[in-house]
């Protein structure tokens, strides 16, 4: 049954005019808001050829296609993919096939140039001539020169170092005319059908201006969803999409902005607004979260129109600390943080305890890969003296920071990802070398599904789990000396994304400034340390299960770390036996001890099993101990 919201959304559609931008809220229905939409826009008469529908990220177009149907296959996709639609026309290429998509694209024009380090030559012009710092921020540069969509002037460059925190800007007038150059020869190779990069399918649309080629047919409504993290050639596209004469319904939580330091348009909502003049439209009813968790949101923002669901459960707000987590948690939870170290650091706490979880976002563990790389180019290293060489690492790192506007924010980042790498140094004693630390980097973060996982802030948005511990909760929002503004706003959005995910219980671990816990009445406490001790059991039947399978690979692994090795690919990594022994990591010396391998590893999960069982039986147990109580 639609909210009113919903259905006074698909009255404007039907009898008001222009252009709309839904001001939604978290768990609001986007998604089902949009089929809605594009219902009654069909049964209005527009067909699904002549409506186009964008969406953040080609899981969440695929995502949206299943709920539509595929009649909408072709009207679902992302702004990436409606733009490379639009050069492929301009161009006449009939196939993606016929022209390379590549992400190194302006790195390999850059290397031509000799203006950043390649085979052969360690050191670039760029860093040479005491132009720019780094190599990767040059490429940056070029990146969110065409993603605020603008020209790449000796002030345009100032303005976006500064804005996007990009230090070591040196020369900024030669910077731009470097960009200048390289972004021609950009277009050139599109011209000539050679290559694109991601960026290239929303920028040369917006500079080709599309929307006045002979051949341009504008779309009857454009949609686009997860509006407010739309960066400036982004809305430019969409604008192009829709033509002249077609409409626009921006869906957007302006509380979600949290992607400005991607190149977002931290002010994206309002910018539609005022670009489009488009009439606001609410959507106001939470769907996920419980009333107690409205209510705290609502004390926290009470400019945020968020109202919870006629149906929704009181829920739960329990505050607790840092080390009840391992106690309290379990299959199927999310932990969530502002910072990466403080994450990792549970997380291998968890681990080491047999819980089974990791930190989300591969990215993440790829920049610290890059940090560890860096750090073994300290002059004189030896990974015999490894914190000798990141002491050094973040003492060269912090007096290239003096002086910045942004500098306590450079500083914070910079003593978070170091954290995490002496955290992860500490945690492996056995490593020889930064490879090893880089394996074990690769195990740990993951964007794929975990029993447990743990997220920070940013990468935890979109995502919703019954059960939600909010880490370290007094990092949020965070502050620093010289915060612009708009970082200001976004750091307190994060705070409205880390408490909007929970559908039944949050968790608050530790002390903070926006939460006061009530007094607890004394039965809690009995129920809580009943539950204490039977998740000591649960936690036991994890602890023996693991023995259990040490002991029985222990006459085919004799070797003890060989064997502790084996252990962490199989169990921990979920690392498939078959994959293993395809790719030669694994042989056997006889066809019994593979049938002890395989022998063990069934044992091992049917052990899990049990546990996992036993810990299912605990909390309906504590559910039923509660319901006996009148608070």
């Amino acid at each position: 049954m639609p909210s009113k919201y919903q259905i006074a959304i698909a009255d404007w559609i039907l009898r008001g005019k222009g252009h709309g931008c839904c001001n939604s809220v978290a768990g609001s229905g986007k998604s089902t808001t949009l089929k809605i939409v594009a219902k009654t826009l069909e049964e209005s008469g527009l067909r699904p050829s002549e409506i186009k529908i964008c969406v953040f990220g080609k899981l969440n177009a695929q995502d949206l296609i299943r709920k539509f149907g595929q009649a909408w296959k072709e009207s679902i996709s992302t702004l990436h993919s409606a733009g490379f639609s639009l050069v492929k026309k301009e161009l006449g290429i009939r196939s993606s096939y016929d022209i390379e998509v590549s992400g190194q694209k302006y790195k390999r024009i850059a290397q031509d140039l000799d203006l950043i380090a390649k085979r052969g030559n360690p050191v670039g012009r760029l860093k040479t001539e005491k132009i720019i710092g780094s190599d990767n921020d040059f490429l940056k540069l070029i990146d969110l020169v065409r993603l605020t969509n603008q020209q790449p002037t000796q002030e345009t460059i100032k303005a976006i170092a500064s804005h996007f925190e990009i230090d070591d800007v040196w020369e900024p007038d030669l910077i731009a005319r470097w960009i200048e150059y390289c972004l021609s020869i950009g277009e050139q190779k599109a011209i000539k059908k050679e290559c694109l990069d991601f960026t290239d399918q929303i920028w040369l649309p917006v500079k080709w201006r599309l929307n006045e080629a002979k051949w341009f047919r504008p779309y009857g409504f454009v949609l686009v969803d997860e509006a407010q993290d739309l960066n400036a050639a982004q809305l430019e596209l969409a604008l192009i999409l829709a033509g002249s004469t077609g409409r626009i319904l921006a869906v957007a939580d302006p509380r979600q902005a949290i992607m400005g330091f991607a190149g977002a348009d931290n002010k994206s909502y309002e910018n539609i607004v005022s670009r489009t003049s488009a009439v606001e439209l609410p959507l106001s009813i939470c769907y996920r979260c419980p009333r107690r968790h409205i209510a705290l949101v609502k004390e926290i923002y009470p400019q945020i129109p968020i109202e919870p669901s006629p149906n929704a459960a009181e829920g739960s707000i329990t505050q607790i600390q840092s080390s009840d987590v391992e106690k309290l948690v379990k299959l199927g939870d999310m932990v969530i943080g502002r910072k990466t170290a403080p994450l990792v650091s549970l997380c291998i706490r968890l681990i080491s305890r047999g819980i089974k979880a990791t930190v989300k976002g591969k990215d993440i563990g790829e920049s610290l890969k890059k940090d560890l790389e860096d750090i073994a180019k300290m002059p004189g290293y030896s990974f015999e003296f490894f914190n000798d060489a990141t002491a050094r690492y973040k003492q060269a790192k912090s007096l290239q920071y003096q002086g910045l506007d942004n500098e306590d924010q450079m500083l914070e980042n910079l003593k978070d990802k170091v954290q995490a790498i002496a955290t992860i140094y500490q945690c492996q004693p056995q490593a020889r070398g930064i490879d090893d630390l880089k394996y074990y980097i690769d195990s740990l973060f993951s964007d794929e599904n975990s029993p447990i996982t743990l997220s920070t802030c940013h990468r935890a948005k979109g995502l919703e789990g019954d059960r939600i511990f909010i880490y370290k909760p007094d990092d949020m929002p965070m502050t620093w000396k010289n915060q612009q503004q708009w970082q200001l706003e976004q750091e307190k959005n994060l705070l409205y994304v880390a408490l909007t995910r929970s559908k039944s219980e949050l968790f608050i671990v530790g002390e903070c400034s926006w939460y006061t816990a009530s007094p607890a009445p004394e039965t809690d406490k009995t129920v809580n340390t009943s539950k204490q001790s039977t998740h000591d059991d649960y936690f036991s039947l994890y602890r023996e299960a693991r023995e259990k399978l040490d002991k029985e690979l222990s006459p085919i692994f004799k070797n003890a770390d060989s064997r502790a090795k084996f252990i962490k690919t199989v169990i921990d990594e979920d690392i498939d036996l078959g994959i293993l022994e395809d790719s030669g990591k694994i042989k056997y010396t006889s066809a019994e001890s593979k049938k002890a391998v395989y022998t063990a590893i069934d044992n091992y999960w049917v052990r899990f099993g049990v546990a996992s069982r036993s810990l299912e039986e605990i909390e309906n147990e504590y559910d039923t101990q509660l319901d006996e109580y009148d608070f």
